[in-house]
């Protein structure tokens, strides 16, 4: 009994030490893209009631891309939305809404997008897992 476990841990240890291997050079095989290098970035869009004009849309822009943290800025008065990407680590959607708030004088709240469906097949691998995967990947690219 004591050796067909032995010879079941030795097997294991085998397989796990050739599938990390495999791994490794799976990793390797082709250099990291350039995304696997750039900070992760946040993204809010508000829904601004008022905004209908393309002048406060350019200043409430103007504003909130000039905040610290802030990479990007769009204003779209057409459907009052106006979004914002962020360095989370910089700044927070909180902020940015009460920003925005202030720079408009209205009442802002985080867009909804209920009832809108998508177009197209939605991965049934949850993005977590691909994510995680992605950094195991990129963690162990030596290149």
């Amino acid at each position: 009994m004591k050796a067909i476990l032995s010879k079941t841990l030795k097997t294991s240890a085998y397989t796990l030490a050739i599938l990390f291997g495999a791994f490794v050079v799976y990793a390797n095989w082709e250099p990291a893209p350039m995304h696997a290098y750039v900070k992760p970035i946040s993204m809010t869009i508000l829904k601004v009631n008022g905004l209908t004009d393309l002048g406060e849309a350019n200043e409430v822009k103007e504003k909130v891309s000039k905040t610290s943290g802030v990479t990007a800025c769009a204003a779209n008065p057409a459907s009052q939305l106006v979004s914002i990407t962020f360095d989370p680590e910089q700044t927070s959607a909180q902020s940015l809404t009460q920003l925005v708030s202030n720079i408009t004088n209205t009442d802002v709240q985080n867009a909804s997008f209920e009832g809108v469906e998508p177009s197209g097949p939605e991965c049934p691998v949850p993005h977590e897992y691909i994510l995680a995967f992605e950094r195991a990947k990129y963690a162990l690219c030596f290149r």
